[in-house]
């Protein structure tokens, strides 16, 4: 009785040959890299140590640690309030059912496609060099990654509505900005608030992360305890975020949970 083949010949071939490639990019990156393993299994002997350290907390800096939280959510939402704007108005602009110029169209998407290439962390640091350190740099910095998610979000939500509902408001005479805000945006709000939710989590996340490099918030005043030594600040700080963090994602979920059913 003849075997039926489930794979196509060469197959197995070139799967091991992959995995050979693989290998071979993964010790020439170690290489390049200089990683010291050997440092590394001698230190692990200390990672008793510093956990026995971070399981002391300090109390008496939760309002300290609490004030610089609400600084990091005052800037991811003063961020994404000036971003919503301007990506609400670049995603009007660059949608292919309600564009009212295609070149300008594709210019929007290609800088948009630049701002998402480039990292939340090189935006803040460009607009440091240029303002200087403090909030008004990390809310500046803040605004592009904001802008390049949610113009593309917005965008492909007001595509989703389709081409026929815009034609039969053409039709009848609306202009542009009617089209726009009373055919396409209401049926597509849902889908709006929801991609706004989940930047305003995605903006405090990075918020506090670019507190490590000199902006104003929970995150700088992490960086200081690392550099200090400070285990029970470190331990304290880490677990407020923890609960700050956890506290918006049961509140982005519950969000997009009523929008869905609605």
């Amino acid at each position: 009785m003849d075997i039926l083949r489930t794979t196509k010949k060469g197959t197995g071939l070139r799967y091991f040959i992959s995995i050979i490639i693989v290998i071979f990019v993964f010790l020439i990156s170690v290489h390049l890299l200089n990683l010291d393993f050997t440092k590394f299994l001698n230190r692990l002997t200390n990672i008793g140590e510093v956990i026995s350290r971070m399981l002391v907390f300090d109390a008496s800096l939760i309002p300290s640690i609490l004030l610089e939280v609400l600084v990091s959510i005052c800037l991811a939402l003063t961020s994404l309030v000036i971003g919503t704007i301007i990506s609400f108005v670049l995603a009007a602009l660059a949608a292919d059912n309600l564009a009212p110029n295609h070149y300008i169209a594709c210019i929007i998407k290609g800088i948009v496609a630049i701002i998402r290439a480039i990292p939340a962390l090189v935006w803040i640091l460009m607009v440091v060099a240029s303002v200087g350190f403090g909030n008004t740099g990390g809310m500046i910095g803040l605004i592009f990654p904001t802008v390049g998610y949610l113009t593309k979000s917005f965008a492909a939500s007001l595509e989703e509505d389709g081409y026929e509902r815009v034609e039969a408001l053409k039709s009848t005479g609306a202009n542009w900005i009617n089209i726009v805000v009373r055919g396409v945006v209401v049926e597509t709000m849902p889908q709006l608030i929801s991609w706004i939710a989940m930047r305003f989590e995605n903006n405090i996340a990075e918020g506090i992360s670019l507190g490590m490099v000199g902006v104003g918030g929970v995150g700088y005043l992490l960086n200081k305890a690392i550099m200090k030594f400070d285990y029970p600040a470190i331990s304290t700080i880490i677990v407020v975020i923890f609960v700050t963090m956890f506290i918006f994602e049961v509140m982005t979920v519950n969000i997009k949970k009523r929008l869905h059913t609605k």
